[in-house]
């Protein structure tokens, strides 16, 4: 049945009111325009009363410090620590940031020698987003000092997390090219706040930017040209990213329809907070779609929430069954109540960076562990896997 509708009362109304009136024609019988969803931006910025002040805050006592997945805490933050005050080797650190004092990022070996020597009170909490430290002391021998200066990071703290793969024999790269940006960035998904991001140079997107990226998303059925998902459901999951970093330079041979995850892991996109959130639901797809079949560990470390780099240098070295990545865990009727970043289903033994999905994943009879007992111990992790997976 058709029906005729006479809107003119109620433009009259509108116009009367100062309200415009070129109200579109209401027809039922065309499609719907397709609704736009924006992107998602998530406030990652802590309250002030969390603030750190820039430079760092003294430490009072050690009990204000924490752990969470072998990372330093303070307040639920990723935090730094090290020793601000240089005394008489500051001006040998101002100058060279190698002879100065190292930065900390766990709590190892030297963190614990210090507190058993009751001097962890000269240590200084930071999160600045930064390569330089603020470090004071005297220079010239007596006159106090301060300056900001590269300090470098402390090398149990990587052989702790085995960034990078520290632990594997002869890697100094992950010593040498170690990056306090990239690694704040590597950890988001762990925390609920981040590091602020230090104002740099204008971003130069051109002023059609977004119609640009729209277009050219659309040409790729907006399907990620790194993972392969996709995300024409979740359109907004998709981003445009600048092969050469020049985001004036919109040649179609210099884009890329990246999710947000794979847009995260290219280089120089450290300014990128991916929620843990976000990732999940792209591993969700992923993993429904069949894109995370893979026979490969380097697919791994690609599909992989960038935070488990380190447990995954250790299950290649110890030749770990392969994990499958992002599964989504469900109860008797189906529904899904998780989703675990590394889970091994014909051992059921997995690993969750939430306690919410550990917690809902062991009620379904899995065996689950966090990230920090796989790095303390990822020999037992494997035995027991391949100890699962026989029986």
């Amino acid at each position: 049945m058709k029906l005729t509708i006479d809107f003119s009362t109620l433009r009259d109304a509108a116009s009367r009111m100062g309200a415009p009136v070129d109200i579109e024609p209401f027809d039922l019988q065309r499609p719907n325009p397709p609704l736009v969803r924006k992107e998602v931006k998530v406030d990652t910025t802590p309250p002030p009363e969390l603030e750190i002040p820039e430079g760092g805050m003294e430490l009072t006592d050690l009990e204000q410090i924490g752990t969470a997945h072998n990372l330093l805490t303070w307040q639920g933050q990723q935090v730094l620590l090290y020793i601000q005050d240089h005394r008489w080797k500051f001006e040998a650190a101002r100058s060279d940031g190698e002879k100065g004092n190292k930065v900390h990022l766990s709590f190892c070996r030297t963190l614990e020698e210090m507190r058993d020597s009751g001097k962890f009170e000269r240590y200084v909490v930071t999160r600045d987003h930064s390569e330089y430290f603020r470090i004071t002391g005297k220079m010239h021998g007596w006159q106090e000092e301060s300056a900001d200066t590269d300090l470098k990071v402390c090398k149990f703290c990587l052989r702790k997390l085995n960034y990078g793969g520290y632990l594997a024999p002869g890697n100094k790269a992950a010593f040498r090219e170690f990056s306090f940006i990239k690694f704040f960035e590597q950890y988001e998904s762990f925390f609920p706040y981040h590091p602020s991001r230090k104002a740099g140079a204008p971003e130069n997107y051109t002023e059609d930017w977004q119609e640009v990226s729209r277009r050219y998303r659309e040409s790729r059925e907006y399907v990620c040209e790194g993972c392969g998902v996709d995300l024409s459901r979740r359109q907004y999951l998709l981003h445009t990213h600048h092969i050469n970093g020049v985001r004036s330079d919109n040649a179609e041979h210099n884009l890329k329809a990246l999710c947000a995850d794979c847009h995260s892991k290219e280089p120089g996109h450290v300014h990128m907070a991916v929620p843990h959130k976000v990732r999940q639901e792209i591993a969700h797809l992923r993993h429904e779609q069949h894109k995370t079949d893979t026979a490969d560990w380097k697919e791994i470390f690609g599909l992989a929430d960038p935070g488990l780099n380190g447990l995954l240098y250790h299950l290649k070295t110890l030749n770990a069954p392969l994990p499958e990545v992002g599964l989504d865990i469900q109860d008797e009727r189906q529904a899904i109540v998780a989703n675990l970043e590394l889970a091994w289903p014909k051992a059921g033994v997995g690993i969750a960076i939430s306690e919410v999905d550990a917690s809902a994943t062991k009620a379904e009879n899995w065996r689950i562990y966090s990230v920090e007992k796989c790095l303390e111990q990822p020999e037992k992790l494997v035995a027991l896997i391949q100890r699962q997976r026989r029986d």
